[in-house]
């Protein structure tokens, strides 16, 4: 079946393509992508063994098979892992991602969707296989009260065709470059999960292009299985390639205020009561160390108001909370509040490309728990090294209801997003970075933490089937081996290879 929103894409008189403008300006750009010790895997890539691409199947768009082109897509955010495709495919519709995914079948070969590259351990590479490119397949249309988009549309714009009606998906996430399908397939958070859930909890429907090469339409109640085992899934089971998202009345403006709190119990415990509070609309924390070695917290709420007039008044979900200072921000319209980071995403990408290396941790952790992890973050120089940020969101762990998209057995939880960078002369070097990040995984597992799999390193089998549970895991690979017989799709996240 056809998805509804594909584009029709000239079909190209052959697979090679010339070197306009903008494709030279793109693979001068690639040599800085792979600089330092990216260049060393870089180059162990080139040498394994390579399968030439023949007999392609006629497609809508291009295949790339140019060195610049596919050392753009053999890196991520985190900058640590490079895996050189033999093949890029830009598809013009979701058939082509059928034709590509047939192929690999048919050649032995491993295949991968691709958004934006924001996971940091070589998620979405594929060694000597072929990385579908989803910029391509970008358009966004309207059904009724929902919107369909393709995975290659960025959320900035999902959110801004949404608010020209008034409306905005439940959960944003906090980066509009991000993409539909990249997030869909991890889970995807937001400041306001505490209320929604994930945006896999907003889904109404998708395609999906299967491992086995169907292109197959699943929801709640049409191919129920594929429809759990995809949303959150690490493409393993399947690609994404048109999501039908749910929509809610978007506030006019948001009122931002951030409370400042001295202790980490009332910080943590004013959060949980927050996640009661009726009126509020964002949430959102962080833990700060200052620089003569204190710390201090910071909860980041919001009402949703209609005008600007209506900010006049304190809310009354302030009452009752124990924070030490507070303040307010102006009244900004929704979406540039949505897009305030913007200009530090775009640095912070481009800053990857001069040699930056990020390595984050973000896990959740049941409420009791997150108090100790944090302490220990903050107190501990040896794990708080190269942390430029901790952001601290409470969750309700009973409103996130897709089953791959894991959460601690718990009725109040928070989300820690243990962000850490390496960025030139006198930071840490890439491997202290990772280190620490490792050193730090196994406590927050043992404190009973369920993992954000882009942002964490790669987990062993054993810490697989304790994420998922034994039952789960079982069912998950059942899906597996139904909807992807070839282990074709996705093999970054090692959970089943």
């Amino acid at each position: 079946m056809r998805s509804p929103i594909a584009r029709k894409f000239r079909s190209p008189k052959s697979v090679s393509q010339s070197l306009t403008r903008r494709s030279f300006l793109r693979r001068a750009a690639a040599a800085s992508l792979l600089p330092g010790a990216l260049s060393i895997r870089a180059a162990r890539a080139e040498k394994s063994t390579r399968k030439a691409l023949g007999d392609l199947p006629g497609l809508d768009g291009h295949v790339l098979m140019d060195e610049a082109d596919r050392r753009l897509v053999a890196a991520d955010y985190g900058g640590h892992v490079s895996r050189l495709p033999i093949a890029v495919l830009r598809p013009g519709s979701a058939r082509d991602v059928v034709r590509m995914v047939d192929y690999a079948n048919k050649h032995g070969l491993r295949i991968a969707m691709r958004g934006g590259g924001h996971s940091q351990y070589g998620q979405s590479q594929v060694a000597d296989g072929i990385v579908v490119d989803s910029s391509t397949l970008n358009s966004i249309s309207w059904h009724g009260d929902t919107i369909d988009a393709q995975p290659g549309a960025q959320w900035g714009d999902v959110a801004k065709a949404a608010l020209s009606r008034g409306l905005i998906p439940p959960v944003m996430v906090d980066a509009m470059v991000l993409t539909v399908g990249g997030t869909l397939s991890v889970g995807g958070t937001g400041e306001t999960g505490y209320r929604h859930g994930a945006q896999v909890d907003n889904v109404v429907e998708l395609d999906v292009v299967t491992g086995a090469g169907e292109l197959l339409t699943c929801s709640l109640e049409r191919n129920r299985e594929l429809f759990e085992m995809t949303l959150a899934g690490l493409g393993q089971c399947g690609i994404i390639v048109r999501a039908r998202l749910r929509l809610v009345p978007a506030g006019g403006f948001v009122v931002p205020r951030t409370l400042t709190y001295d202790n980490v119990d009332d910080f943590i415990s004013d959060q949980a009561r927050l996640t009661q509070a009726e009126k509020l609309g964002l949430l959102n924390g962080a833990a700060i160390r200052t620089a003569d070695g204190r710390s201090r917290f910071e909860i980041y709420a919001a009402s949703l108001v209609d005008s600007a007039a209506d900010a006049d008044h304190p809310p009354v979900w302030l009452n009752g909370l124990r924070f030490a200072s507070e303040r307010a921000a102006a009244p900004m319209p929704y979406w540039n509040y949505l897009d305030r980071r913007r200009a530090s995403v775009t640095a912070s990408l481009a800053a990857v490309k001069r040699g930056v290396r990020n390595a984050a941790l973000v896990a959740t952790l049941p409420h009791n728990s997150a108090k100790e992890i944090l302490a220990h973050i903050l107190s501990t120089p040896e794990t708080y090294v190269g942390i430029w940020t901790v952001e601290v969101s409470a969750k309700v762990p009973a409103r996130y209801t897709r089953p791959l998209l894991r959460m601690p057995d718990a009725d109040i939880a928070c989300e820690l997003r243990v962000q850490r960078r390496s960025s030139g002369t006198g930071s840490p070097d890439p491997e202290t970075l990772l280190a620490a990040t490792n050193a730090l995984l196994p406590r927050v597992l043992a404190a009973g933490g369920k993992i954000s799999p882009p942002y964490c390193p790669i987990l062993s089998k054993q810490q697989w089937r304790d994420h998922y549970g034994p039952e789960l895991l079982q069912r998950f690979a059942a899906a597996k081996k139904k909807f992807d017989p070839n282990s074709a799709l996705t093999p970054g996240p090692g959970i089943f290879s």
